[in-house]
């Protein structure tokens, strides 16, 4: 397993970072559809949140998660994605780390909180992130990319740390 890098900062994001979530989207999601159009309007939507990942002064990732189905004690990682030229550092597993304590933290007294997702079943770097953080298969979904790419619906159930 790789060491997270040291430097390594998560920032909650915000207007300001909508540039580097579409610049990065373009490049990571292009074969699935418009996400750098679709993400950075996603942000803007109230029960949105994201986070970016930062090498000192350099951004390198982000996640974005709907607080949606909070009340059912679910979150969804709508998307989460890592510059290229930073793969490898464990910026994915920790953007992936704080999405999850953080839906723990947002529901407090539920006992099986969960984050759901879904990924492309031919996106085996992403396929394999979740796979190691216990991620696992709920459904698929046909022709569910506007490319039209089949997906598969992933879910974690969450365990509170011993108190």
């Amino acid at each position: 397993m790789v060491d997270v890098a040291p430097e390594l900062r998560l920032l909650p994001a915000g207007p300001a970072h909508r540039e580097f979530v579409r610049r990065l989207s373009a490049v990571v999601f292009a074969r699935f559809g418009d996400y750098d159009v679709m993400l950075p309007q996603t942000m803007a939507l109230p029960w949105v949140r994201t986070v970016v990942a930062a090498l000192g002064e350099r951004e390198v990732g982000f996640a974005i998660y709907s607080l949606e189905d909070l009340g059912r004690g679910e979150v969804e990682l709508t998307a989460i994605a890592v510059e290229p030229d930073s793969h490898s550092r464990g910026i994915g597993r920790s953007l992936l780390a704080f999405v999850e304590r953080t839906t723990l933290a947002l529901t407090p007294g539920l006992e099986r909180p969960s984050v759901r997702l879904t990924v492309a079943h031919d996106n085996d770097p992403a396929r394999r992130l979740f796979d190691l953080a216990g991620y696992r298969f709920v459904r698929g979904k046909r022709a569910y990319y506007p490319g039209g790419q089949r997906a598969l619906t992933l879910r974690k159930v969450l365990e509170r740390p011993p108190t």
